[in-house]
């Protein structure tokens, strides 16, 4: 393994490959070098065939390894390439597992934090939270500031964190079309991904039995009255599906396990479809949404505040059309790019312009 990378990024294959891809490509656009070790694949599984079935358009450097994966405990391969991971400018992961072994051998790094609520559970996070404030684990990089704020009550230091949400990768809506307020009279509506009463299937299928109102479900795992049911399509298609519907919903339940400290990527693909946005009134997506600016929020669990808004934006085409604008309009702060480029000021690389 020649040369040096500036960050050296230990991944997972399945934990949101869409998200750590979109980082080390934002990373490399900055003109910062990144290795991507990742666990290795099924034989005939190309890692870099992965990533441009993410959409992935650079050539990044991406590694596998039977020793990351999950079985034999990550302790194999830091073994086997302690030198190397010891010479690396910077060493990063998003996987807890992984950082407890860094840490164990002195290595520091910086941390990615997703699910904290699974994280900060009993001892574990006990002992991240010491190694925090030793420093071996340098900065954390929570994904909101929900998590942030359940971070720091857990005794984390709060000058070595960064919030930095989930992204988008903005040319793949390039082709979206612009709003359509004429369309309206006979809105079409998409949910893409998983459909469970968790993520407002409730809401869909009320929707589904309003006059005009065409609901189609895309790799949703409800059966719903009056819902079109369309299976799973590969990542590349999703903006073709955005380019189909009118109006976005999130209706996001409290009852998720993550409510309180989630960033989803559909949050950030539907601002740039440009598109009016309903979303559930939830910390998190406030963190990103502004009431009646860029999208209309209203109870989770009431279906008939749901119903109402939808009816809101049909009455009302000049409301829908300058919500869909203003959402467009926010959508470079959260590109892939924007990104990377906050993680990288905020664990003291120097940004370029790639």
């Amino acid at each position: 393994m020649a040369g040096r990378p500036d960050i050296l990024y230990l991944g997972r294959s399945r934990a949101n490959l869409i998200q750590t891809f979109g980082t080390v490509e934002g990373f490399e656009e900055l003109g910062v070098r990144v290795e991507l070790w990742l666990p290795a694949w099924p034989r005939g599984v190309r890692l870099a065939d992965k990533a441009a079935e993410l959409g992935v358009s650079r050539r990044l450097d991406v590694r596998g390894s039977g020793w990351l994966h999950p079985r034999w405990g990550f302790w194999p391969f830091v073994l086997r390439h302690w030198r190397h991971l010891a010479q690396a400018g910077t060493l990063y992961t998003r996987v807890p597992e992984i950082s407890a072994v860094l840490a164990a051998f002195g290595l520091r790094h910086h941390l990615e934090v997703h699910d904290v609520a699974s994280l900060l559970d009993g001892r574990r996070g006990r002992r991240l939270v010491a190694r925090h404030r030793r420093g071996t684990v340098d900065m954390l990089i929570p994904i909101s500031h929900g998590a942030r704020q359940a971070l720091v009550e857990a005794g984390a230091v709060g000058e070595r964190m960064h919030v930095a949400p989930s992204g988008v990768r903005l040319s793949d809506f390039a082709g979206v079309s612009r709003f359509d307020p004429g369309r309206l009279a006979r809105p079409r509506i998409v949910h893409i991904g998983r459909l469970t009463p968790e993520r407002g299937s409730r809401v869909l299928a009320a929707l589904a039995g309003q006059d005009g109102c065409e609901v189609t479900a895309v790799g949703g795992e409800e059966s719903l009255p009056g819902v079109r049911n369309v299976p799973m399509v590969p990542l590349r298609e999703v903006p073709a599906w955005y380019d189909r519907c009118d109006v976005i919903l999130l209706p996001y339940q409290p009852e998720i396990g993550t409510a309180a400290t989630m960033s989803p990527i559909k949050l950030f693909e539907s601002l740039a479809a440009g598109r009016p946005i309903v979303a559930s009134d939830l910390p998190t997506l406030r963190e990103i949404l502004t009431p009646e600016q860029t999208a209309l929020l209203v109870p989770p669990r009431d279906v008939e505040a749901w119903v109402a808004a939808v009816r809101r934006l049909r009455q009302a085409p000049s409301l829908a059309a300058r919500l869909a604008g203003a959402a467009r309009e926010l959508a470079p702060a959260y590109s892939w790019r924007a990104r990377a480029q906050g993680i990288l000021k905020a664990i003291g690389l120097p940004v370029g312009e790639g």
